[in-house]
């Protein structure tokens, strides 16, 4: 059963739906309907409904800020080097996931503090190098059972934080698929209507 951010399962909505329809095809109300619906798809799905776990290799003080769809990941700064700071997950279904990052830190260069992201173990780095910034715009192809997140990785635990911002954009072809379903429900009613 799909559950949609918490509002009401699929089944529900589907039912409220063929309701207002019914009712003489209230457009508003289907519409507020639909603008949940979109809002929900926007946080549902494997990448951000699944259950993310913070965690630092070797005792650091790294942290996150916020939570999937939006959030912040700080790296360790508490004098412990070498320290992996993740924010992971294990993948429940096949999933592509498109993110937008930006990456800054208060240290000499990004490779004291590299970023990226995670799959299967695997760090792919993101940002690194003589620069204290970097950003750019992602997107992964995960299969359920992968292990999933972000990383900032800590060589020296002092001299400031690595901070990667991560915000995870709905998929464009969940998008497509929501307005093909939008423009079918919008033909029944006018059907309807003129019938």
């Amino acid at each position: 059963m799909l559950v949609l951010a918490g509002y009401c399962t699929f089944d529900e909505v589907r039912s409220k739906l063929s309701f207002c329809v019914f009712l003489g095809g209230n457009l508003k109300a289907i519409f507020k309907l639909l603008l949940v619906a979109v809002c929900s798809l926007g946080v549902s799905g494997l990448a951000h409904g699944d259950s993310y776990s913070l965690a630092n290799s070797v005792g650091g003080d790294g942290y996150v800020v916020g939570d999937i769809p939006v959030f912040q990941l700080f790296g360790a700064n508490n004098n412990i080097g070498y320290n992996f700071t993740t924010f992971t997950t294990t993948v429940s279904a096949a999933e592509t996931v498109k993110f937008i990052w930006r990456y800054s830190t208060a240290d000499w260069s990004a490779s004291y503090d590299p970023a990226g992201y995670l799959l299967n173990g695997t760090p792919h780095v993101l940002a690194t190098g003589s620069g204290t910034s970097a950003s750019g715009v992602s997107s992964i192809d995960l299969n359920a059972g992968d292990t999933f997140g972000w990383y900032v990785y800590t060589t020296d635990g002092g001299f400031g934080r690595g901070k990667l911002d991560v915000e995870v954009t709905p998929e464009p072809g969940s998008l497509l698929l929501f307005g093909s379903g939008l423009a079918g429900l919008i033909g029944m009613v006018r059907r309807r209507r003129s019938a």
